[in-house]
């Protein structure tokens, strides 16, 4: 390649460029970018030298050089697949998937056996939520490189999200015969396990994701040792929150189980739980993040406890309901939610924001609950201020409860709890509103997007977890329409009486 970049270039030229190449080789990449943009400058018809000058910025972390630099180096030599790989590599690493998909297809179909290119193309279908189609680019890939952790990874994931997790997990197991030591690879087989009901083989390997980076324990207890399983009688457990708010309602009733073994149980939550969590019976120390914590013997994150119990499907521990309303509270808000609307009234709690995008439900899919012959919708929806609830346009017909007393508190979901005893039914997306109706044992209807997380499993409308919650999923990809009007019709059915 340099001998053709130096036939007939002209002396100042060919000084720029070998002078880039020699600071590259010193790892000078600041001079050798200004050294071969001065060759640009020279010999702009050039391709190699935006093309090396687009990899150097790069590197330098210059996204935007880059993508001028690579940019020029494609246009005059649009069917490299080098160039191609690294324009398209880009501009997913800018996140523009869907704009490097063209250069992407091009370069499989000028080199078919190029298996960077088959796996950069499933990332990028991906990306766009073109699941099979990044599902076949993937098995390409695979094909190319059997022997790649990542691609058949990646491939498992592919599957996963159009659930699958059987099939999904034959990727994941051959993903951790390859590289033995990935966290990540155990963690997604635990997933697909767990998601398709095999607590047995699925829990053990979800334990990795301790191992990963992006995993936390706040709690740094040094020197006591994590709870392997073993006898608790007289002994002290630290259980430490983790994860999400949901995570924690719906975790928290293995604190029974570890009573009944004889344990002292600890438990620290999250801050704004600490008021509704005290209902919870078998905790005989409650304390929040950042509180002091007592002695304790061995300790374990929350959701670590399924596999430590041995749990299967079966063997789920039940105790609906194991959060209860404070009884003032309810009668504050019963008042309050009586002023609202009228007796007679079937009176509906909805919530539709969740913390992932896709599990949120887009506010105007409620409308069709509004117009219901009957019922009352109430929003549960907390807004961004302590204290406060979400406020929705008049016109879809949401009622929006006064703010906790006017005082601007953050009521620590204890007001939540109460005014969802005092509702007939909870429409709610994946989000902790729902996880608290359901271990109050309250009716809730659960929509959930495409791909549910592995806890609701591929159980068609129920759950073990919640006696009186019914799951409604969706049938096709982002079809809260669907979901919503089949949620339409069940709440109908209740609010006329329907057993």
């Amino acid at each position: 390649m340099i001998k053709g970049v130096f036939d007939g270039a002209g002396e100042a030229f060919g000084r720029c460029f070998g002078s880039g190449l020699r600071h590259v080789e010193a790892e000078a990449l600041d001079e050798a970018a200004g050294s071969f943009r001065k060759a640009a400058a020279i010999r702009p018809e050039h391709p190699v030298v935006w093309f090396v000058l687009g990899l150097v910025l790069r590197g330098l972390g210059r996204q935007d050089g880059a993508m001028v630099a690579l940019r020029a180096a494609l246009r005059l030599r649009p069917d490299d697949a080098d160039t191609l790989f690294q324009w398209a590599s880009l501009l997913i690493e800018r996140r523009l998937a869907g704009e490097a998909l063209a250069p992407l297809l091009r370069l499989v179909a000028l080199r078919p056996g190029y298996p960077d290119a088959a796996f950069n193309l499933g990332n990028a279908l991906m990306a766009v939520d073109e699941l099979e189609r990044a599902e076949a680019a993937y098995r390409l890939a695979v094909l190319l490189e059997p022997g790649s952790a990542a691609v058949n990874n990646n491939l498992g994931g592919a599957i996963l999200s159009q659930c699958r997790p059987e099939a999904a997990a034959v990727s994941y197991r051959r993903a951790v015969r390859l590289e033995p030591g990935s966290a990540e690879h155990h963690k997604n087989l635990g997933v697909s396990l767990l998601t398709a009901g095999n607590f047995t083989e699925g829990a053990p390997e979800y334990e990795w994701r301790t191992r990963q980076a992006v995993w936390q324990w706040n709690r740094d207890c040094p020197g006591t040792p994590l709870w392997d399983g073993g006898p608790l009688d007289g002994k002290t457990i630290l259980v430490h929150f983790e994860q999400g708010l949901g995570d924690t309602v719906q975790f928290i009733r293995y604190m029974a189980v570890l009573k009944a073994m004889g344990a002292r149980t600890v438990f620290e939550c999250q801050p704004q739980l600490k008021r509704l969590l005290a209902t919870v019976p078998a905790i005989d120390a409650l304390v929040a993040g950042g509180e002091p914590v007592p002695e304790a013997d061995c300790r374990l994150p929350l959701m670590s406890l399924p596999h430590r119990c041995r749990t299967t499907v079966g063997t789920i521990p039940g105790g609906v309901p194991y959060l209860r309303a404070d009884p003032d509270r309810v009668e504050f808000w019963g008042r309050r939610i009586a002023e609202a609307g009228r007796r007679d009234e079937f009176r509906v709690g909805i919530q539709w924001r969740a913390a992932g995008a896709d599990r949120s439900i887009p506010l105007d899919r409620f409308a069709r609950l509004s117009q219901l012959s009957g019922v009352r919708l109430y929003s549960l929806q907390k807004a961004d201020r302590p204290g406060q609830w979400e406020r929705p346009d008049e016109g879809l017909g949401i009622v929006s409860l006064p703010d906790r007393d006017g005082k601007g508190e953050d009521e620590g979901f204890v007001d939540t709890a109460a005014i969802i005893e005092g509702l007939d039914l909870i429409v709610a997306c994946d989000s902790v509103v729902g996880h608290i109706a359901g271990a109050m044992g309250r009716p809730v209807l659960l929509a959930l997007p495409w791909l549910g997380d592995w806890r609701w499993m591929r159980l068609p409308d129920h759950t073990p977890w919640y006696p009186a919650t019914r799951l409604f999923r969706m049938t096709r990809r982002n079809d809260w329409d669907g979901v919503m009007a089949r949620v339409a019709g069940e709440v109908a059915r209740r609010a006329a009486g329907v057993p």
